[in-house]
């Protein structure tokens, strides 16, 4: 009897921490994470990563955070559901991590990259890197506060901004246009928003922020891969300079939104599942609204860990947060929670516990 009783308290107790049911996934993606410079590097990176590592769980992610070129092998990557690089900068790769990096992507193998990324490859032009991430930086003016316009709806890098998105951020101009490449544009920069604006013509135009690509365009596709012999998508946000920009929970989902995205692929072991739904729609003009459904991929076997207690959980839930000091205002209405597990729930359990073997805690 004692025993059946503590089932149900346990079952009880579990039941009050779960996730809300618009991010609970049971597929857990694994991604290799990596920050690795050649150059200039960000103060900001271990922010990144920490808060990387505590988001992935409300996104069924599993992180391996890395800055050590060995782990770039055609037999290790072959483990991943994405590559993410996070404000890498310079030649990142040897020799073998080129070839297994180029082998990846062309085999069906995910990309994401945030940044400083766009820095990566910048003195020494490696196309595999450039085509995969779609530009390469030029220059950016004093940080700022500027305005960044929503290009497409529906998409999950997109869908918990603002259609105006305004704080202190680095506006990154690049030397070539990522829509020749075949990338579709995610976030514009408003010009009329900041001071200094480089009005770089070989960009394109609106101003390039964030795009996606369905088919990287880094390595032509081969057979061999787990997906049908075509590239991985790429997904890349110029994003994330300050160290608040990061502890933003708009700017959290949008990076994790384009991330989750390129599981959808068809071409690794892992569904998108997360965000049940709808292509995205490109803005043709304001009347433009039209989603259609698409069909669930490929899923996993492997199961998503509970959240870390410390963790941040995504929500439309208006609060207080403002971003510090460094990190300027942001209009977004999403903004970040405390959570974690429920101190109250486990209080409960413990409670239960004790009741039922006559222990006090």
């Amino acid at each position: 009897m004692k025993f059946t009783s503590l089932v149900l308290a346990l079952s009880g107790l579990v039941a009050a921490q779960q996730w809300p049911a618009e991010y609970s996934n049971p597929l857990l993606a694994k991604v290799l994470l990596c920050s690795r410079t050649d150059g200039f590097r960000h103060d900001s990176i271990p922010t990144a990563v920490q808060q990387l590592i505590k988001w992935g769980p409300y996104f069924n992610i599993s992180f391996d955070a890395t800055e050590d070129q060995d782990k770039f092998t055609v037999e290790n990557l072959a483990q991943y559901d994405a590559l993410m690089f996070v404000h890498t900068s310079g030649d990142i790769f040897d020799t073998t991590g080129q070839a297994a990096f180029v082998d990846y992507i062309a085999k069906g193998g995910n990309f994401a990259a945030v940044h400083a990324a766009a820095t990566t490859y910048m003195l020494k032009p490696w196309a595999p890197w450039t085509d995969t991430l779609g530009a390469t930086f030029l220059n950016h003016p004093r940080r700022q506060t500027a305005t960044f316009v929503k290009q497409m709806t529906g998409h999950p890098a997109t869908n918990p901004a603002p259609d105006r998105w305004t704080f202190d951020e680095e506006v990154y101009s690049f030397t070539s246009d990522p829509r020749k490449l075949g990338a579709k544009l995610l976030w514009s920069v408003d010009p009329t928003s900041y001071k200094e604006n480089s009005d770089v013509e070989a960009q394109g135009t609106p101003h390039p922020i964030s795009w996606y690509q369905d088919y990287a365009a880094g390595a032509s596709p081969k057979s061999g891969g787990p997906g049908p012999g075509i590239a991985g998508r790429s997904f890349y946000s110029s994003l994330g300079h300050n160290n608040s920009t990061w502890m933003d929970a708009t700017f959290m989902q949008h990076i994790l939104g384009g991330l989750t995205w390129t599981f959808g692929s068809n071409t690794t072991r892992v569904a998108a599942g997360l965000y049940n739904g709808v292509d995205p729609t490109v803005h043709t003009g304001a009347s433009s609204t039209e989603t259609k459904p698409w069909s669930p991929v490929l899923g996993s076997d492997q199961v998503a860990p509970a959240p870390p207690a410390d963790a941040v959980r995504p929500t439309s839930t208006a609060s207080s947060y403002q971003p510090d000091e460094t990190g300027g205002t942001s209009s977004s209405t999403s903004t970040s929670g405390a959570v974690g597990l429920s101190s109250s729930a486990w209080a409960v359990g413990l409670v239960a516990m004790g009741a039922i073997f006559g222990t006090a805690f």
